[in-house]
């Protein structure tokens, strides 16, 4: 399946570098002086330092934090002390320190290896553009980077234990390390994945709710990582098998009436979730978007897939204006792209965020006719949600001049976007709503399954963000336009698009 995700944040210790043996070296050498001195001191030794409590108290998180996760195990209870405490200062930081001491001299003596793999990989995400973070709870992240060639080209923030401590960021279980990563790299965590040997990291992951979190078997078994909460786990990188949505040009799309043997066999299992864009996938497309119909025979058809599937219609037009001219009852219907729902049983749903702004509609649409009034050709749709202006009809050498005067209008309204179609500019508000959003939606109505799969029809650029955004589903686009496309087959046109639905009630027949 193709994943919608545009970052990769991963952890340095365990996944990119084999610096993890190297802290546990140095971690028992702490501890095991640690309990000498204690006994020197005529104090009771503790049970001797293990790999099992390097993986249980200490991977994946702050030094100091490390130390009184081991001590506290042990039962006892040391003072915090102050960052300049030395290993003479029995107190979190004075050990934590010293343990930083002992790690620095191994890693003079035995340099650092890195995980070749897990490091290629991200390469070629990287090439296939992706944006990579990484993250570590070390101080010495930058100095490890450093001898191991990979201070630069390969990430694009790093995000370390000095970061951590100067912006007072919580360590793991917490997600805050991972989320601010995220924040540098322009990305929500609905659209980054996750890479962690450890479990606390694991968990941090989850918690901050990321799209795709994968556990690498390492300080931690595979059973161990899912059990925290990792929704995959692999030995490495290269083990993977998952794909990320990158747009191509139309033309490079695989034929879907061809494929459809190919498509029946890996998607149509069960039966899948229908969304259809009305113009242009339905319907024709016209010169006069009040003259757009369905013809019969397209009607008759998606009547009787909405027998066999969950049908619904997704379109920029007006609800109401979309479901007079497909006249079929019983379907979910989406207006204005998504921004208002209806829907059987008196279904009705619109986007509280975008009715805040409709008194905006009022005041931009005068001025949009008044700035646009001696352009020939210019055609406007008001719509609950949104203003569409037409320029079907207007001179191409006048086209930019629609553009120019539309943006700059508004310029005065940031509340309101401009979004294009196919000879259209939609003016919308300026929420993170639009078609995929609105079909990620319709999904929670039309199925009881937790990860539903569904295909979506359509012809323009506004279905690009259903194509690229909808998670388990297949785009198919209608003809072609103008940008590359996140589709995954085409049809050529209404009479291909009427075969396909044929075949799929052959099939569920």
């Amino acid at each position: 399946m193709k994943y919608n995700i545009k970052a990769a944040i991963t952890d340095l210790d365990g996944v990119i570098t084999k610096t993890a043996a190297l802290h546990k070296k140095a971690w028992k050498k702490l501890f095991d002086e640690y309990n000498e001195r204690r006994k020197k001191e005529g104090k009771k030794p503790f049970l001797p330092f293990s790999d099992k409590d390097y993986a249980r108290y200490i991977d994946g998180i702050p030094r100091n934090d490390g130390v009184k996760n081991f001590i506290a195990s042990r039962g006892l209870e040391l003072p915090y002390g102050t960052p300049e405490d030395n290993h003479k200062k029995e107190t979190l930081c004075g050990l934590g320190n010293y343990k930083n001491q002992i790690f620095k001299s191994i890693l003079d003596e035995e340099g650092v290896e890195i995980y070749e793999k897990n490091v290629q990989q991200l390469k070629d995400w990287k090439r296939q553009g992706l944006k990579i973070g990484l993250i570590s709870s070390s101080r010495n992240c930058r100095e490890i980077l450093k001898i191991t060639g990979l201070e630069n080209g390969l990430f694009e923030t790093v995000m370390d234990g000095v970061t951590s401590a100067e912006r007072n960021i919580p360590g793991k279980p917490a997600p805050d390390i991972f989320l601010e990563a995220a924040k540098e790299l322009g990305v929500n965590p609905q659209e980054a994945l996750i890479i962690e040997d450890a479990r606390v990291g694991v968990e941090a992951g989850r918690k901050g709710d990321f799209k795709l979190v994968i556990g690498i078997e390492n300080a931690s078994t595979k059973e161990e990582l899912l059990e925290y909460g990792a929704h995959l786990a692999v030995r490495n990188l290269q083990e993977l098998r998952i794909d990320f949505k990158t747009g191509r040009e139309p033309k490079e799309l695989p034929a879907a009436l061809e494929q459809f043997s190919e498509i029946e066999k890996k998607y149509l299992q069960n039966k899948p979730l229908l969304f259809l864009d009305f113009d242009g996938t339905l319907a024709p497309i016209v010169e006069h978007h009040a003259d757009a119909a369905i013809s019969e025979e397209m009607r008759e058809l998606v009547k009787k897939l909405a027998q066999i599937y969950p049908v619904a219609v997704i379109s920029g037009r007006g609800m109401a204006d979309v479901k007079q001219r497909m006249n079929v009852p019983g379907l979910y219907y989406a207006g204005s792209h998504g921004y208002e729902i209806s829907g059987p049983n008196d279904f009705f749903k619109e986007n509280e965020e975008a009715q805040k702004v409709l008194p905006l509609f009022d005041e931009i649409e005068p001025i949009m006719r008044e700035q646009l009034q001696n352009v020939e050709g210019v055609d406007f749709e008001r719509k609950k949600f949104t203003l569409a202006i037409h320029y079907r009809q207007v001179k191409p050498e006048q086209e930019q001049e629609v553009h120019g005067k539309v943006n700059n209008v508004l310029r005065e309204y940031p509340k309101l976007t401009g979004a294009g179609g196919k000879k259209v500019i939609e003016i919308r508000p300026d929420i993170d709503w639009h078609k995929g959003k609105a079909v990620e939606f319709l999904k929670t109505q039309l199925s009881d399954e937790k990860q539903p799969f569904s295909i979506y029809f359509g012809d323009d650029v506004t279905d690009e963000d259903a194509f690229k955004e909808v998670e388990y589903g297949l785009g198919i686009l209608v003809g072609e336009h103008s940008q590359a496309t996140y589709a995954d087959y085409s049809l050529q046109d209404l009479e291909e698009v009427k075969i396909f639905f044929r075949k799929l009630i052959e099939r569920g027949g």
